[in-house]
């Protein structure tokens, strides 16, 4: 028997979109630090399931409560309680008093209580524990997770178009676990014909394994499947540049390096932006007027940003951004045009985080053919038009 506790992953997604933690400015006002749990991306009617062997010990709702409906186990072990609280669900496969194994299926997800989108709220509590800030016995979930069998590679390898992070999990915030180099190999580590359809897309993920057998996830719109011309991979461990630069105030990513070029995101002072290229040139370039920069962004895009506008110190993280609500149900789009792909849905009165200066945001707010740059509390980026979003709950 394991010295341990340990959970299973509740849902088959690898994907998580909110860590415990995390945007301390929309939780304040529940009077806690950030989020209280891990959520984890699962689209409506998705099978979620026990995260350990134990016993439904409380089934609880959808009458108004911030969870929705949502399934509590209790899970005794080594002598100490163990309770897991599994939210916003549409329905519920169990009942009280029920005994469940671990990867058992026990819901199914969905959007119920103070949701914004389809996805599992997964809560853990140690009887006895505590966590500054946080209510009595709630602690971090993450370090418990882990893959019950480690999955093996599949027949099918994919090449990195550029220098890459693999991170430890399918998000543009989880840990980066190394670099990877232009062309580098990868064998796909889940099902070939699911992950065949997602190279190439923005907002998915693969879960990987390098040839050094160091497993994670990277971006699938930064792999391709064929092997790019003349890519040589490298023999010494060699690492991409080590520059990171800041922007003096938000600022404007563009995909070309000019004004007039397609923004592509906006990003604040504190966010660190790795420069792509020699590391002596990018060193030398910043605070140069008419010279740009190719970045990675904190959600793993690639852009360019005016060198004259960065800085090698990050700036002030602001204490709150300016929060807008949505007047109608609206699409959350990768560029700022309607011809652009959307990756995600907002729903009518939903507030949203415009990730920009507060002051600008403002002015926009209402104006048509104007787009907001916006954050959703499940902690996805996109735009949304201006013209579509009130500064106050409708």
């Amino acid at each position: 028997m394991s010295s341990r506790f340990y959970l299973r992953w509740p849902v088959d997604s690898r994907t998580i979109t909110q860590r415990f933690g995390m945007n301390p400015q929309i939780y304040a006002k529940f009077n806690l630090p950030g989020h209280e749990g891990v959520d984890f991306r699962a689209a409506e009617g998705a099978n979620v399931y026990a995260c350990a062997d134990g016993q439904v010990f409380e089934i609880r709702p959808n009458n108004g409560n911030a969870y929705g409906l949502n399934v509590r186990v209790r899970h005794i072990f080594n002598g100490q309680e163990y309770r897991t609280v599994y939210a916003h669900l549409s329905r519920s496969l169990v009942a009280i008093g029920q005994s469940v194994r671990a990867g058992e299926r026990i819901a199914l997800a969905g959007n119920s209580g103070h949701s914004f989108g389809a996805h599992l709220h997964l809560t853990l509590k140690l009887i006895g524990a505590k966590t500054p800030g946080y209510p009595a016995g709630i602690i971090d979930p993450f370090p418990y997770l882990q893959e019950t069998e480690a999955p093996e590679p599949t027949e099918l390898f994919v090449y990195a178009n550029g220098h890459v992070r693999l991170r430890a999990q399918g998000a543009p915030l989880s840990s980066q676990l190394a670099w990877l180099m232009p062309g580098e190999v990868l064998s796909v580590l889940e099902e070939a014909a699911a992950a065949r359809a997602k190279v190439g897309r923005f907002s998915f993920w693969l879960h990987v394994q390098c040839e050094n057998g160091l497993a994670g996830y990277v971006a699938a719109w930064h792999v391709q499947l064929e092997a790019p011309s003349g890519a040589m991979l490298p023999t010494d461990g060699g690492q991409p540049p080590d520059v990171t630069v800041y922007p003096v105030e938000p600022l404007t990513v563009r995909q070309e390096p000019a004004g007039e070029s397609s923004r592509i995101a906006i990003v604040l002072p504190h966010e660190p932006l790795s420069a792509i290229g020699d590391p002596r040139k990018t060193g030398a370039s910043i605070g140069d007027r008419g010279l740009w920069l190719h970045v990675i962004i904190p959600s793993d895009d690639r852009g360019y940003v005016p060198a004259w506008q960065m800085q090698s110190q990050p700036g002030l993280q602001p204490r709150a951004l300016f929060t807008v609500y949505a007047t109608e149900d609206l699409y959350l789009r990768i560029g700022p045009t309607l011809n652009e792909d959307f990756h995600g849905h907002v729903s009518q009165a939903k507030p949203l985080d415009v990730v920009d200066d507060p002051e600008r945001a403002q002015i926009l707010v209402g104006r048509h053919d104007e787009w907001l740059y916006v954050e959703t509390l499940d902690g996805q980026r996109g735009w949304i038009p201006a013209w579509c979003v009130s500064v106050s709950p409708i």
